[in-house]
C-alpha cells in the first residue's frame, strides 16, 4: 500500500472478495490432499500479486488484509495474515450477536490453506517432523476491545475503516463508539474525488 500512499509505513497488501469463495472451495481437497491446492490456479495468482491490478507478492510484505463473507451468516470480517508472526488476527464488528467460537470455525479453511499458499511461493518452509514434511495451520486470534457496530447493516464500514487504522498504525485512535453513518458519507465523497482525480490525470 506505501506505494501507492506514502504516508503509510506498513508493508501492506489486500485481497478481494473471491479470495475467499476460493479458499473455501478448495478447503475440502486440501484437507484430505495437500497437492490438490495445484488445480487452483487463479488462488496461486494472489500470493504473487499476479491475480488483481496493482498487488504487490505477498513474499514483499510484512501484512495481508482480507476482508471476508463468513460462510454462515451475512456478515463480513477482517482478517489480517501476519506473515512475520504466522497467524491470522480477526476483527469481527458483531461479537454481540457472532461469537468467537462461529468465527474461528469460520475462519479454519484460512487457516490450513495460506500455509500451503505461503509454501508453494517458497515464503514459508514446511517443518520436518519424522522425515515428513508438514505444513501447520496458522494460529487464529481474535482482537477484541474494538468499535462494534450497532445494527445488522454496518459490518462493510467496519471492515473497511479496521483496515484503514491499522495501515496507518492508529487502531487505538480509531473512535469509539464509531459513528457508521458519517464514514460512509466520507468513504463516498472519497471515492467520489479519486474517480474525479483518475478523469483528470
Amino acid at each position: 500500500m506505501a506505494t501507492f500512499n506514502k504516508k503509510i509505513s506498513k508493508k501492506v497488501t489486500t485481497t478481494d472478495s473471491f479470495f475467499g469463495s476460493m479458499v473455501r472451495g478448495i478447503y475440502p481437497a486440501v484437507v484430505e490432499n495437500s497437492n490438490a491446492l495445484a488445480r487452483q490456479v487463479s488462488l496461486l495468482e494472489y500470493p504473487l500479486g499476479e491475480y488483481l491490478h496493482c498487488n504487490t507478492p505477498w513474499a514483499e510484505v510484512d501484512h495481508v488484509l482480507m476482508p471476508i463473507r463468513m460462510g454462515v451468516h451475512a456478515h463480513w470480517i477482517l482478517v489480517h495474515l501476519d506473515i512475520r508472526n504466522r497467524c491470522l488476527n480477526v476483527y469481527n464488528s458483531c461479537c454481540a450477536t457472532i461469537r468467537d467460537g462461529e468465527v474461528r470455525v469460520d475462519v479454519q479453511p484460512f487457516a490450513l490453506v495460506i500455509p500451503h499458499l505461503m509454501a508453494n511461493i517458497d515464503v514459508w518452509q514446511p517443518v520436518i517432523v519424522n522425515g515428513i514434511q508438514r505444513i501447520e495451520p496458522l494460529v487464529v486470534n481474535l482482537v477484541h476491545d474494538i468499535p462494534q457496530q450497532s445494527n445488522g447493516t454496518d459490518c462493510g464500514v467496519f471492515v473497511i475503516k479496521y483496515a484503514e487504522y491499522f495501515m496507518n498504525d492508529i487502531m487505538e485512535r480509531m473512535p469509539n463508539p464509531f459513528d457508521a453513518t458519517s464514514e460512509r458519507i466520507y468513504l463516498a465523497s472519497q471515492l467520489y474525488k479519486h474517480g474525479l482525480h483518475k478523469i483528470n490525470v
